[in-house]
């Protein structure tokens, strides 16, 4: 018989052989214990979702945002979060090296494109930006923050306004070329023309000393806007892709080319340095009430929101109360949040996906042991639709017998937004103190 023949059937008897053993090892002798006996005692199993959980809300730190494979621009009222808002500064570098117009080039139009990746809020909203050129230089040996301020010319360069559009095609003059949703946002013809005149370029260093980069932001402030709760929006850009471009269009006094025309992108890409820069404003809201400790808030809820807004702390200050059955095995952790009934308007989505992490004595983040199990679960969980609620739910087991049985002190969770410097979503989320969906943590253990 062939030898691999031979060995996959011996492999195939070892496999059965310890799936019999394990059957009946794990058989149930009655609702609760397991067979067989171990020290002439039943390994019992126990459940228990009865502990003590406390939230609290806190800000979140700034977020490195410089790294972000999107970058957001715009402002929202959310009605229960209250406005928050996104800008942008970018650097603009050549396509290559040597850039020369030539002589006597005539400008047609230059254009900043910015290719759309999604929206946030109201599509019928109309947003009103303003494009100033940077007084300083972006370093690519520097990190930028969510809340870095690199200083810009006070008047702007260019103002639009526009309804964000995520789904026509947009046609173009030139070669008559139509291209997926992008934002085009006309520059004064004095500027391009200062481009083509300060030419030639040796290479991107040289064309920064010219043009240090642009600060793209909303006309609107969130201490300084009149639009209503559940009004404007925040949309992201792939500030990376080939549309994302400073494009200027020329052509020569000559006969023979004043009829041809030329175009000359300048890259922004991902060797070009660019972050985005959050805002929030919780004057008026509960969030703020939850920030501050005001004794008014409402308990029944907590929240946690992207763009460096909010995360919530999660303590279990009973949790060590199950050392007082001896040596025990947690067999299944899960700790389940459940987003808040009503509280997802026309425009105001969770968060697809949140993050629970560790904190160390030093209050930083710290991933969680489970997160490296095979079957132990995972530091992120995706929003669930359960029908008549939504669920986030995330595995503890690991990390919950360590807390018990090793030295391990327990400085708490934080639950973050994952994706916070890309998306512009929150979550309400009902607290322990809910008496429809609080907070669970749901135990199963087995004393040994």
């Amino acid at each position: 018989m062939n030898k691999n023949i031979v060995i996959f059937f011996m492999r195939k008897a070892i496999l059965l052989s310890a799936i019999f053993f394990l059957t009946l090892l794990f058989s149930c002798k009655k609702d609760g214990e397991l067979s067989p006996d171990f020290d002439s005692g039943n390994l019992s199993i126990n459940f228990t979702d009865t502990f003590s959980l406390q939230t609290k809300v806190l800000e979140e730190d700034s977020l490195r945002t410089d790294l972000s494979i999107y970058n957001l621009l715009g402002l929202y009222n959310d009605p229960i979060f209250g406005p928050v808002s996104s800008s942008i500064y970018t650097q603009v570098l050549l396509t290559g090296a040597n850039l020369d117009f030539g002589s006597a080039p005539i400008l047609d139009s230059v254009v900043l494109t910015l290719d759309y990746v999604e929206l946030y809020g109201d599509t019928a909203s109309t947003m009103t930006i303003n494009v100033y050129k940077l007084l300083s230089d972006l370093s690519d040996n520097t990190d930028y923050y969510s809340n870095s301020y690199v200083a810009h010319e006070v008047l702007p360069l260019a103002s639009l306004t526009f309804t964000p559009n995520l789904s026509d095609s947009v046609p173009t003059l030139y070669n008559n070329t139509t291209y997926k949703p992008h934002l085009r946002i006309k520059l004064p013809n004095t500027f391009g023309i200062d481009i083509l005149n300060n030419s030639p370029f040796t290479s991107s260093t040289d064309f920064l000393s010219f043009l240090k980069g642009f600060y793209i932001t909303t006309q609107d402030s969130v201490t300084n806007t009149s639009i209503s709760p559940g009004s404007g929006s925040i949309v992201s850009f792939n500030l990376n892709s080939s549309l994302s471009t400073l494009s200027i269009y020329y052509h020569y006094n000559e006969s023979e080319k004043a009829i041809i025309p030329l175009k000359y992108d300048f890259s922004i890409s991902t060797d070009g340095v660019k972050y985005s820069r959050f805002a929030h404003n919780y004057a008026g809201t509960d969030v703020l009430k939850h920030i501050t400790n005001n004794p008014t808030k409402d308990t029944t809820v907590t929240y946690v929101s992207t763009m460096a807004g909010v995360k919530t702390k999660i303590e279990m200050p009973t949790i060590k109360d199950l050392s007082k059955f001896g040596n025990i095995v947690i067999n299944k952790a899960e700790l389940v949040f459940t987003i808040e009934s009503n509280s997802e308007g026309n425009f105001d989505e969770a968060i697809s996906s949140l993050s629970l992490v560790g904190i160390n004595s030093a209050g930083e983040t710290v991933v969680l042991s489970d997160y490296s199990e095979i079957l132990g679960g995972s530091s992120k969980e995706p929003l669930v639709d359960e029908g008549t609620s939504k669920t986030y739910s995330f595995k503890l087991s690991r990390h919950i017998q360590q807390l018990l049985f090793h030295s391990t002190t327990d400085y708490g969770l934080y639950l973050l937004a994952t994706g916070g410097s890309t998306t512009a979503k929150r979550s309400v989320i009902s607290s322990e103190k809910n008496l429809i969906s609080k907070i669970r943590l749901n135990i199963t253990y087995s004393k040994l």
